[in-house]
């Protein structure tokens, strides 16, 4: 009786480890360009609709953009005022 239920056990383990997916499923279809939607945000180029629109095209600011403001409108003069007024913007989630 022990080897009866041992080797249904073995039997059932065995068929449900060989149990092999035939292919992942095919992902979801990329969201419609110019839906509409609420994530697009005012001026942006994306979803534009153009052939030619990536994400490399699209005009980021990036660090050096604000450098070059920063080193014309904070002067020594001012420092303490601007981070005064930097932490002020940040503490009160602006």
């Amino acid at each position: 009786m022990k080897f009866l239920m041992t080797f249904a056990l073995a039997v059932a383990l065995a068929a449900c480890g060989s149990k092999k997916d035939k292919e992942a499923p095919p992902p979801p279809p990329p969201p419609a360009a110019g839906s509409g939607s609420a994530m697009m945000g005012s001026g942006s180029a994306a979803g534009s609709g153009s052939a030619t629109g990536s994400a490399a095209a699209a005009d980021v600011p990036t660090e050096m953009d604000f450098e070059n403001q920063a080193k014309t409108d904070i002067t020594d003069k001012n420092v303490d005022t601007q981070v005064k007024k930097i932490e002020d913007d940040l503490g009160s989630g602006k």
